[in-house]
């Protein structure tokens, strides 16, 4: 029997695991899972690639999967807000974020998993150049670009890409998601994060759509993510509910 087929936005690689092995509905069913920018996979879902389950970083992708009768049904997963990742011994407090991003002395870096080059991938980075009436060229220029695993050089086996680079590349602050700056942290200790000021806080609106022709354990995944108990470990691991 071939294996259903998880697709999810590089955000997810950490957590879609984590949900598999806690969802009571799955039990020992095998999947495929595939990863990458959620555009990407859409144009691969539209094309007829097969896809059971699909978790996007934007739930417009999910919802045109409905609308185009590819898929059966379509919600809000949660929603993922950009937040800054930091050294605990950087002052953020009594510095402020907007002076701490705008400082060409500290090192920044962005996340771009779950981010579509094509659309928001770069918003952050307009707000902060808005509000800091910096140039954004010269922001986007000293802003390092962090895809999460698919890059060289590539974090050790059991190490979190980003809180490795952190801590040996002299990545001083970073733009990321919630979800993965809670891993980030969880594997360096010497890293915190804060929520970023509302003029420049981008929030990913994750959807999750499924197949209409998936099998029962796929829906039944798809009911679980969306229960009380499935949003409670989604809020546990950084998704806050819509």
């Amino acid at each position: 029997m071939v294996s259903s087929v998880i697709m999810a936005a590089g955000s997810m690689l950490q957590l879609l695991p984590r949900l598999l092995v806690a969802c009571p509905k799955v039990g020992e069913s095998k999947f495929q899972t595939v990863f990458g920018p959620s555009s990407s996979l859409r144009d691969k879902i539209e094309n007829g690639q097969r896809c059971d389950l699909f978790i996007s970083a934007h739930s417009t992708h999910t919802d045109a999967l409905v609308k185009a009768e590819i898929f059966a049904r379509a919600a809000i997963l949660g929603l993922n807000p950009t937040v800054l990742v930091y050294r605990s011994d950087i002052d953020v407090a009594d510095t402020g974020i907007l002076q701490l991003l705008a400082n060409p002395s500290w090192q920044l870096g962005m996340s771009t998993s779950g981010l579509n080059p094509s659309d928001t991938e770069f918003e952050i980075l307009s707000k902060i150049s808005e509000a800091t009436e910096s140039d954004p060229e010269v922001l986007a220029s000293r802003t390092r670009l962090i895809t999460g695993g698919r890059e060289n050089p590539n974090a050790p086996k059991g190490r979190n890409q980003y809180g490795w680079i952190m801590e040996t590349q002299e990545v001083d602050l970073l733009l990321t998601f919630q979800s993965n700056a809670i891993d980030a942290v969880a594997d360096n200790r010497g890293l915190q994060f804060t929520k970023l000021p509302l003029p420049i806080r981008v929030i990913g609106q994750f959807g999750i759509g499924v197949s209409i022709d998936a099998r029962r354990e796929i829906k039944g995944l798809y009911d679980w993510l969306l229960s009380t108990e499935g949003k409670n470990i989604l809020e546990q691991n950084g998704l806050e509910r819509p």
